[in-house]
């Protein structure tokens, strides 16, 4: 249906007889006294309306559609003063989109997701970061802004400003920085396909919280009591999978993804695939061998034939470290153990960072291979003095019953056959770990 538009000057008497007015058909008109301000005569009742078409520029035009409120309750004074309200915030360009045209944060939300999501799958790695985005979703940041609009936040960073502040105490510091970072890239996501969202995030007024990083290396004198918590896991799995980690630095989601195709055992390495910073090329010592020895002995035990080095059920088809092996530090936190190894027996940071596969600063992709390239003698031996270091703290302790041979013994072995093992043949990476450069 048709509305039927006409333009007066209204005043407060000719409104009252509008509204009480009745009519078959419903109508708008248009008051003079105020740009943009309407009144719609409805069937059943009357209400106050703001409309406003601005253009924007190459042949494009906002539109600004505002519900004022029931012109039986509203005066026309109080209906000016709110529809000039309005017409300054399109006069100082902060246009507002209408119910139409704006975009709710929940379904900005879903777009980040799939965002993510999409960026991990062109990368060739697991989406985790969005799955943890997710999780903050369900869990701090959709219950309060669902229903918001993004320009609605905007306009409103002072509410933003004290849900982080009510957030930092109920959830802790972190996690509120971490959902108002979701937040903002959300916004910022959202902006590049809709240009008619104000300029400023809704996080623009957010005082971030200090973070400290985790503490979670483990003292040196407490390696005897590690090498005796790992001994008693029952599962060879975990624990070659917990060995590992602590001798490699790799993280716990990386190196839980290694296959054996990614074991070279004649080059004495291991291809870490789909991190954050690409393909990493990690020295193998022989206590790293003796690891992935012990996963791979029991796997041909059991007859588990698997492509992953810790085969494990679950959806990923590949392990997590399982903290109920009360190991005193594990995941994460043996990497913190790795770097702190790696500080005391001297190897420098540019060594630490290609080892444990940080990103370089101002170092492209392509320098970088060469970098590894060149430095390949020097990060293998700076690969064995950690290692070394590693088994000497956990030796003596039930570690020596896994190792039973002399470190500084088999060290020499490893250089004597490695020539030999550069020429031998073998059926597979597994296969050859059965060389005696590793014992």
């Amino acid at each position: 249906m048709t509305l039927r538009k006409t333009v007066e000057k209204l005043s407060e008497s000719r409104v009252r007889t509008l509204v009480l007015w009745p009519t078959d058909q419903p109508y708008i008109v248009r008051d003079t006294g105020v740009r943009g301000l309407l009144l719609r005569k409805g069937l059943n009742r009357t209400t106050w309306h703001f409309y406003d078409e601005t253009r924007i520029g190459h042949g494009e035009r906002a539109y600004t559609s505002k519900v004022i409120g029931d012109a039986s309750k509203i005066t026309l004074a109080q209906a000016r003063k709110q529809a000039r309200k309005f017409a300054g915030r399109i006069a100082a360009d902060r246009h507002e989109p209408g119910k139409r045209e704006s975009v709710r944060f929940e379904s900005a939300f879903a777009d980040y997701i799939e965002h993510l999501q999409k960026r991990a799958t062109d990368r060739g790695k697991p989406a985790s970061w969005a799955a943890n985005v997710v999780g903050l979703g369900k869990l701090h940041i959709l219950p309060k802004w669902r229903k918001w609009s993004l320009a609605e936040m905007s306009a409103n960073p002072k509410a933003v400003k004290e849900w982080h502040k009510t957030l930092t105490k109920n959830a802790g510091p972190t996690s509120a920085n971490h959902c108002c970072r979701v937040i903002r890239a959300a916004y910022r996501l959202a902006k590049k396909e809709n240009r008619s969202l104000p300029l400023h995030d809704p996080t623009s007024a957010v005082r971030w919280n200090a973070e400290k990083p985790r503490q979670a290396g483990l003292p040196f004198n407490q390696f005897a009591k590690w090498a005796k918590a790992w001994a008693n896991i029952e599962s060879p799995t975990r624990k070659a999978f917990a060995l590992s980690g602590i001798l490699t630095g790799c993280r716990p989601g990386e190196l839980s993804r290694l296959k054996w195709g990614s074991v070279n055992c004649r080059a004495r390495s291991i291809i870490i695939s789909q991190t954050k910073t690409g393909d990493i090329l990690v020295p193998m010592s022989w206590p790293i061998a003796r690891a992935l020895r012990l996963a791979r002995d029991f796997a041909r035990r059991e007859k588990i034939e698997s492509e992953w080095v810790f085969p494990a059920r679950g959806a990923s088809g590949h392990l997590v470290q399982f903290a109920g092996d009360l190991l005193p530090a594990h995941g994460h936190a043996l990497r913190h153990i790795y770097k702190d190894v790696a500080l005391a027996v001297g190897v420098d940071d540019f060594q630490q960072r290609l080892l444990m596969g940080h990103s370089l600063r101002g170092v492209s992709q392509k320098y970088l291979t060469q970098a590894v390239i060149s430095l390949g003698p020097s990060l293998r031996a700076s690969q064995a003095k950690i290692s070394r270091h590693i088994v000497s703290l956990l030796i003596p302790g039930p570690f020596l019953a896994f190792t039973k041979l002399d470190s500084a013994k088999t060290y020499e072995t490893s250089k004597k056959c490695s020539a030999a093992e550069d020429g031998a043949e073998g059926s597979g990476p597994s296969d050859r770990l059965d060389g005696q450069a590793f014992g």
